[in-house]
């Protein structure tokens, strides 16, 4: 696998992105990364563990898309340390590749490199991943051979690391998306209601929602599904409960008797 041809890279990632989007029970994104890391350990020379590294808002560091508990406790180490090549591939605004041939030796991390070396790990892959303005995050590649990533297992990696990156910030995305499509849904089913309940046009109705979500300091997509539950519990309560006769005696006009 050393000399790898990009034939055999290209035949390597389309197996791998296959399988990426294989129907499976569970396809949410950390079950899509935890396949890709578990591709890279059995696709890319050198490689073997694989794990991915996300930074929270807060700066807390976290191991994601991987089972392997090696690669948890690392990044364990790591944040606890405070030092690591998964720090600084983890960092916001950072776009670098992190190469470490051999922990033995290796002075940017001593701590770290020293756990490292414990737990016998030799070498590292750490590519930073995350597009401006997204949570930091890197993908991780370990190896237990010194010097294990030549430079067709470092091209390889890095086309798991960009994988990586389109499964996990496009599923967040595609999120923020469908978010927006399902509240631009209920603000129209909103103002279709008002539109109906008073005779008005769908401007005068947009209007109105605005006005409701200021006078009640609340926000309109809100204020847009409740007027939406709203109306769907009166339409339940039509239907299911028909309408009492009125009983003598409470403004009901009696027949006349016959004569």
């Amino acid at each position: 696998m050393n000399d790898l041809d990009p034939e055999e890279l290209h035949r390597v990632l389309s197996r791998s992105a296959a399988a990426l989007v294989e129907r499976v029970a569970d396809d949410a994104p950390e079950a899509v990364l935890t396949r890709l890391c578990s591709a890279a350990v059995v696709n890319v020379p050198g490689v073997d563990h694989a794990g991915l590294t996300m930074c929270d808002r807060d700066g807390n560091l976290f191991s994601y898309g991987s089972a392997d508990p090696l690669v948890a406790e690392l990044d364990a180490l790591q944040a606890e340390l405070a030092e690591g090549p998964c720090v600084d591939a983890a960092l916001p605004g950072t776009t670098t590749t992190v190469h470490v041939e051999d922990f033995v030796g290796e002075t940017r991390w001593p701590r770290f490199s020293a756990a490292a070396r414990d737990r016998g790990v030799r070498g590292l892959l750490s590519f930073a991943m995350a597009p401006v303005e997204e949570s930091p995050g890197a993908l991780n590649l370990y190896a237990r051979t010194p010097r294990a990533f030549g430079e067709p297992a470092r091209l390889m990696a890095g086309a798991f690391a960009t994988q990586a990156a389109i499964a996990l910030y496009g599923a967040r995305r595609i999120g923020g998306l469908t978010d927006a499509v399902e509240t631009r849904d209920v603000i129209g089913q909103a103002k279709g209601i008002l539109m109906e309940r008073f005779t008005i046009d769908d401007r005068a109705a947009f209007d109105l929602l605005v006005s409701l979500s200021q006078d009640s300091n609340r926000k309109l997509v809100d204020v847009a599904r409740w007027l939406t539950a709203e109306a769907g519990t009166a339409a339940g309560r039509t239907a299911a409960d028909p309408v009492p006769a009125r009983r003598a005696g409470t403004g009901a006009r009696r027949s006349a008797p016959k004569r």
